[in-house]
């Protein structure tokens, strides 16, 4: 039964032409998706990975013109992506060394077809694995790009209608008693059934301080602190009172820009 997978490139090195043939050809039955290049010396190795930059690695270890590690670590240091390698050998010894690559498995020879696709299936399963790691890491890196570069939005729900308003255009919030005003920067303002306090929680990690009971501010419209006379002026000129007990709580906040 062939076996489903990705399109992928392989490149193997083997300089033993009778058993180069019989692992392609086991390759080609079993994965059809899978692009194999094949080489019998380092050289011609060399220009393959360079050219194809192949994900899958079959090695042999000794070649006629060298030993593969030298060449393996050459890949490694100048590769344009990252690839898996499985280690061909008759020889039980170089498993040691070969794990310094962090090389999936290895072959021993002689191996069975049974066992050439076992440890390519096990490759192929790590590879998938990574490539949903990687989608998983841009999708946690493009959200927090997305908070930097877009600005967040607050809902604000009246009985008259529904407001979609960023956070950055709001200038500060006021308590009425059980309502909260919010003064955007347009001029424009909005009377919500909800406590300041309420708005508190939710907007102080956004930029926004109490600086008074009555008063929730966004900090970045904050123009000066006039301290003998406590009370803040906004970019707008508005004038925002600063009570005693909120007055450390501002003042910490100077201290960190």
């Amino acid at each position: 039964m062939k076996n489903t997978m990705r399109t992928i490139s392989c490149l193997l090195l083997e300089d033993d032409a009778v058993l180069q043939e019989g692992i392609k050809k086991i390759l080609n039955e079993q994965y059809p998706e899978m692009t194999v290049y094949v080489a019998g010396n380092l050289k011609e190795a060399a220009l393959m990975f360079y050219k194809h930059q192949p994900e899958l690695l079959l090695f042999d270890i000794n070649l006629p013109d060298g030993n593969s590690f030298e060449l393996l670590e050459d890949f490694y240091t100048n590769r344009e992506k990252g690839f898996k390698v499985i280690f061909i050998t008759a020889h039980a010894h170089y498993a040691i060394e070969a794990f310094k690559y962090s090389a999936l498995d290895f072959l021993l020879k002689p191996f069975l077809p049974k066992q050439l696709c076992e440890t390519v299936n096990k490759v192929m399963q790590q590879l998938e694995e990574e490539a949903y790691f990687k989608k998983l890491e841009a999708f946690f890196q493009n959200t927090k790009e997305t908070t930097v570069k877009e600005d967040k939005k607050i809902v604000l729900k009246t009985q008259d209608a529904i407001h979609v308003v960023k956070l950055s255009e709001i200038l500060y919030l006021q308590a009425d008693n059980n309502y909260t005003i919010l003064y955007l920067a347009d001029g424009e303002s909005v009377m919500m059934a909800q406590s300041l306090k309420k708005f508190e929680e939710n907007l102080s990690a956004a930029g926004f301080l109490r600086v008074h009971q009555s008063y929730l501010v966004n900090l970045s419209y904050v123009k000066t602190f006039r301290k003998t006379q406590d009370h803040l002026q906004l970019v707008n000129n508005e004038k925002i009172p600063v009570s005693g007990r909120k007055r450390s709580g501002l003042l910490a906040y100077f201290d960190t820009l």
